[in-house]
């Protein structure tokens, strides 16, 4: 399991070179979490991410669900449960079967999917700072 580390302000730069380095350590069938408000680089970090993985572009899924992008690697799944109005509706996704299939999972609003949600390997949380261009970074797990 990653360890935690205090917030930090990155640009778009800042979180690619955090998706490379995540990439890098992820384990097979990793989980990882992305929390926080909406706007707040959440799915810029998956696409990042995606580019990290030798992937396809990848694309916000909040009307899918569920996206899939084939790499190299493997299949780097992506969830967004903002929609979910209940946890219940996460049962569906089945979401530790997805895990078990792809090289990497990464679960936004995984708060939404309640027990549904496999346990991560690093759980991040995004925040919005002063400047646009930047956004506050913390790793929880």
């Amino acid at each position: 399991m990653a360890r935690p580390w205090a917030p930090r302000v990155l640009d778009l730069a800042g979180l690619e070179q955090e998706a490379q380095a995540l990439w890098r350590e992820l384990p097979a069938g990793g989980v990882v979490w992305l929390s926080g408000e909406l706007g707040s680089g959440k799915t810029a970090f998956v696409q990042a991410l995606a580019r990290a993985a030798g992937a396809a572009r990848a694309s916000s899924p909040s009307f899918a669900l569920l996206h899939q992008y084939a790499s190299p690697e493997g299949v780097l799944a992506h969830a967004d449960c903002y929609r979910l109005r209940m946890v219940d509706e996460a049962r569906d996704l089945d979401l530790a079967a997805v895990a078990v299939h792809a090289r990497a999972l990464v679960i936004e609003w995984p708060e939404r999917a309640g027990a549904h949600a496999p346990p991560p390997f690093a759980h991040y949380r995004f925040t919005h700072v002063e400047r646009s261009d930047q956004r506050s970074l913390e790793r929880v797990a």
